[in-house]
């Protein structure tokens, strides 16, 4: 089952890991396992003649074949139609669709054969009159027009159900999968079951019916199925031991905790791993201070429906509030509403909620983004929102609002982010101690620096970065809103440099997006090391947010042009490192007087720079990649000699480079 969570506190040395509920387009039966429901779900055939009555289940429709439910966006829809998924159990006889059985209300040419074909078009034609369906399942032989074309006649035609066939055997060429979609803008939802199964399971019930006129078919919620080999509904944590040991990390699991979770997260002040039931509307506490010996049920908070979809990558704030007593956040954990639900867990046995808070500030119900503490003992409560400028009611998003966790009754304050329109922001993360900042990640619009910290600069944005890492994304006009998953994208800091940051980087491959591959489209395989530089904390920043530079000018916070004013900035946003993901990751020496380069020169900075400006002292440096040959192999850092052979002082010329 790849759908699983690790949960990785900061302190160590344990990593937890569950299930995650299933994705209703999930291929992975083992994964669709849910409470009081039967695991792994199966088909049952029960045949009958003048000899005997004989009982079998199907294998294809738990290991290669499957079934997508699909509205007319292409998005995965959460129907109850498919196995796995069924509330109902249906068990009825079934009917063929006739001579030929591809049960086709037209040819793939036409309007009605087509995925796009809907019940209004069937009804308004007459294609209503598969004969001797109503009431059963209605089993049709894949090819000659859509899938959806089938499932739709069956269903007009009165059949409480739908097997599909497949036409060959496909068994060396892996999973198969079909689409059904359902118009939402004419109210349609896939209310009965539709079953995909193999030639060989297909041709099987057909001769079935054809030597004995009497087979049924039963699936839904308690109707088990056979087990494939290897399979293994799993459930529960299991708890991984890092510290090193000759054997190889040690493991505990505890499968029966629970079955599936929507998310878990343990806290950075104690040992609590918190679990999100969907299925149960709650969230549970759990004591791992011992996890490798007993994890017990500290409490549940009922009535709280939680959810694993979203972009929150933290849905669990733990810290001390102004009397020093433990408080913990639920951020927005059904993923719609926009609220923060703050709890007393002073005594975890005993949750009691404290302050519901409706963060409505650039929306009502959606775009809710990250929520990380920052600025002394994590008072404060950073926020962005993914927005951008087609969600969220149309509002930019462009603002990072802090709550001040001693008077959350007060309106948050709320910094001006220098973003140009239709980006939004990430991620935030924010180091530790009185020299800490805050670091904002903007897509394409690169990295914004905001002091966290009471100063003459506190919430105020302090440097920004934009270069041609973070823009050149590949991405057509086509899917132009796929920009929002590229450039900057997670942000973690620093637990040794309170300024440094780590920022994964994404783009796009254009081969998988003219394939239609969104998902395998997307590359993350880059990491930058991001460090604020020459920025004096008690030296007020003068003006607002600095502007994002570009080749074409400066723009402000809304996307529209400035005027340049020809000025330097005091302070920048220093990138390192970039390091790519295939086995080790090196994070190379930095130099504030030199610049590291494999074969070819840096690219030039000019283009990012206005006309007369200069880089100012050694305030921009990038770090040398993994694939560098030479003393910096992949996994070893550059050593002294070679980086004096390697480097150039920007500053003996005061040329850019």
């Amino acid at each position: 089952c790849p759908d699983v969570e690790l949960a990785v506190p900061s302190r160590g040395p344990y990593v937890f890991e569950a299930r995650l509920d299933s994705s209703p387009f999930s291929l992975h039966p083992e994964c669709s396992c849910q409470p009081n429901v039967a695991c792994p779900a199966g088909v049952r055939v029960s045949t009958t003649n003048s000899s005997q009555n004989a009982t079998s289940f199907l294998v294809s429709p738990l290991a290669t074949h499957f079934v997508h439910l699909q509205n007319e966006w292409n998005e995965y829809v959460a129907d109850r139609a498919a196995l796995g998924r069924l509330e109902v159990e249906v068990d009825a006889l079934v009917a063929t669709a006739g001579s030929p059985e591809t049960g086709c209300p037209g040819t793939s040419d036409e309007p009605v054969g087509t995925n796009d074909v809907t019940f209004s078009m069937l009804r308004a034609k007459g294609i209503t009159n598969l004969t001797g369906v109503a009431g059963k399942w209605c089993l049709v032989r894949r090819g000659g027009c859509a899938e959806t074309a089938k499932v739709k006649w069956c269903e007009a035609s009165g059949a409480i159900g739908t097997i599909i066939f497949d036409h060959g055997s496909f068994d060396q060429a892996g999973d198969q999968e079909v689409i059904i979609r359902y118009y939402r803008e004419q109210g349609e939802k896939a209310t009965r079951p539709v079953l995909f199964v193999s030639k060989a399971d297909g041709d099987a019930l057909f001769s079935s019916l054809a030597a004995s006129g009497s087979v049924s078919v039963a699936a839904g919620p308690n109707i088990g199925g056979v087990p494939g080999t290897g399979f293994n509904a799993g459930g529960g944590v299991t708890v991984h031991a890092m510290s090193a040991q000759a054997s190889g990390p040690a493991k505990k699991s505890y499968p029966d905790l629970f079955r599936t979770a929507g998310w878990l997260e343990v806290s950075d002040l104690r040992e609590i791993l918190f679990v999100c039931m969907p299925s149960l509307a709650q969230v549970r506490l759990y004591d791992v201070s011992a996890p490798m010996t007993s994890i017990p049920l500290l409490s549940t908070i009922a009535n709280r429906p939680c959810s694993k979809d979203s972009m929150h990558d933290y849905r669990v704030l733990d810290y001390r509030d102004a009397e020093g007593r433990f408080t913990t956040l639920l951020v927005d954990p059904a993923d719609r509403g926009n609220r923060l639900y703050y709890y007393d867990t002073e005594d975890p046995k005993q949750p009691r909620l404290l302050f519901e808070l409706h963060a409505n500030w650039e929306a009502n119900n959606n775009g809710l983004g990250q929520l990380r503490p920052g600025g002394p003992g994590g008072r404060f409560h950073f926020v962005t929102w993914h927005c951008s400028s087609i969600y969220c009611d149309k509002n930019h998003g462009d603002s990072l609002y802090v709550l001040d966790s001693f008077a959350l009754e007060k309106q948050p304050k709320m910094v001006k982010l220098p973003m140009s329109l239709g980006s939004f922001a990430r991620d935030v993360s924010c180091g530790r101690g009185p020299m800490a900042v805050c670091m904002v990640s903007l897509a394409w619009d690169g990295l914004v620096a905001v002091e966290p910290n009471p100063n003459v600069n506190q919430f105020r944005a302090i440097a920004s970065y934009v270069g041609s890492e973070f823009q050149d994304d590949g991405i057509p006009l086509g899917r132009i809103y796929l920009k929002m998953y590229s450039g900057a994208q997670k942000i973690y800091s620093s637990t040794l440099d309170p300024r440094a940051f780590y920022v994964e980087h994404a783009n796009f491959s254009n081969r998988q997006l003219r394939l239609g591959d969104t998902l395998r489209a997307m590359r993350s395989r880059e990491l930058f090391v991001a460090k604020v530089t020459n920025y004096d904390e008690e030296v007020e920043v003068p003006g607002s947010a600095p502007p994002l530079t570009f080749g074409g000018g400066d723009f402000d916070g809304r996307g529209g042009r400035r005027e340049r004013d020809g000025s330097r900035r005091q302070q920048r946003i220093l990138v390192p490192v970039l390091a790519a993901f295939g086995g080790a990751l090196l994070i190379g020496a930095c130099f504030t007087a030199c610049i590291f380069h494999k074969r070819r020169r840096a690219r030039s900075l000019a283009q990012r720079q206005p006309p007369g400006s200069a880089v100012d002292d050694a305030n921009v440096v990038v770090g040398r990649p993994v694939e560098s040959d030479g003393d910096a192999a992949q996994g070893h850092p550059m050593s002294a000699a070679a980086a004096a052979d390697t480097c150039e002082s920007p500053t003996a010329d005061k040329q850019p480079v």
